[in-house]
């Protein structure tokens, strides 16, 4: 008797089953979809990083820089609105905002932090110490004379980025050629700034026997004027290093060279954009394509990852400028196709 008790438990749960009204099934399923998509959408909340970013001044050369690293990014499947953040802040600049900028970021704990620019790199380095936030920096010289890294061979855990470092001597290679009548050169650039003192002696010990130098210092923008005139007639070219104190009023150092016909030289791609006269490097967008690559591997979860640079220079000779000064425009100088840029 008892296989016929649980055959009519099993066939009355069946009926019972199959009473259920169909509305009721499609209700349920849908509430399996809702819990199911709510899931997905805080799994992938949870993915989304947040890249903090900080220059020290807005000019175009680091925007340039902050380009090539968004570019990368995107390139590597960070799309801003879905899986990436970006905080943008700009110390317009004050060493002051510099620091409170990068205090602020990390008590934010983003994912990385990202300064263009060797004062910006040393502020958020500083502030950063122990926090175990990854930093990718962009756009700086000589990290070492910077006080940021000890050793450019030796990868530091949280410590990585991009670095411009100059060509010195194919700097003075470039001068010579394009005005080889140049006996005096003068150096405009701010003694504030650790990667301008830095390249400015490499640059006095690589025309030792070619050129004599005059040095015109400045603390800020204000005095760029001064500074140029104090080399009027004292120096047939002057050279500027990537200063970002010289960098802020790039316009007004351009219109000065062409009206007094003094050319200007750069160790900086983008600034012969804007009315320089020429020089050999990379571009600032070259540099964050290469900070960009560091810090997806950054945030893939790589550690220990060396400091890098671009590729290949690039040298760059504004026509406009160089009509005014009687300098040629070769088409292939040092080995290297230059590009000619301010073409009227």
């Amino acid at each position: 008797m008892e296989p016929t008790k649980n055959k009519v438990k099993y066939t009355s749960t069946t009926i019972a089953l199959k009473a259920i009204p169909r509305s009721w099934v499609c209700l349920q399923f849908l509430l399996l979809l809702i819990i199911l998509f709510a899931t997905i959408n805080t799994s992938l909340a949870g993915e989304k990083k947040i890249v903090a970013i900080t220059a020290i001044v807005e000019h175009p050369s680091l925007v340039q820089a902050k380009n090539g690293i968004i570019d990368e990014l995107q390139e590597n499947g960070y799309e801003i609105g879905k899986n990436l953040e970006i905080i943008d802040k700009n110390a317009q600049g004050a060493i002051a905002n510099a620091i409170l900028i990068a205090k602020k970021f990390v008590a934010m704990k983003p994912d990385a932090i990202v300064p263009i620019s060797t004062p910006s790199a040393q502020t958020v380095i500083k502030a950063a110490k122990g926090s175990g936030i990854p930093v990718i920096f962009s756009s700086v010289t000589d990290p070492v004379a910077a006080g940021i890294v000890n050793d450019l061979q030796v990868p530091l855990k949280n410590i990585t980025g991009a670095i411009d470092y100059p060509l010195i001597d194919e700097e003075v290679q470039l001068i010579q050629q394009l005005v080889p009548t140049a006996k005096n050169i003068g150096f405009l650039y701010s003694s504030g700034e650790a990667n301008s003192v830095k390249t400015i002696a490499l640059m006095k010990k690589a025309i030792e026997g070619k050129m004599e130098y005059i040095d015109s210092q400045i603390a800020n923008s204000n005095q760029l004027t001064q500074a140029f005139i104090a080399l009027v007639g004292r120096v047939d070219v002057i050279y500027i290093p990537s200063d970002n104190t010289v960098f802020s009023a790039l316009p007004k150092l351009a219109q000065m060279s062409k009206k007094h016909k003094l050319p200007i030289f750069s160790s900086d791609p983008d600034s012969v954009k804007q009315g320089i006269t020429a020089c050999i490097g990379y571009t600032q967008y070259a540099v964050g394509r290469t900070a960009g690559k560091l810090l997806v591997r950054v945030l893939k979860g790589e550690e220990n990852i060396a400091i890098e640079r671009p590729n290949q220079a690039q040298i760059f000779i504004n026509k406009s400028s160089a009509d005014i000064m009687g300098i040629a425009t070769p088409e292939k100088l040092l080995g290297i196709k230059t590009e000619i840029v301010g073409v009227k």
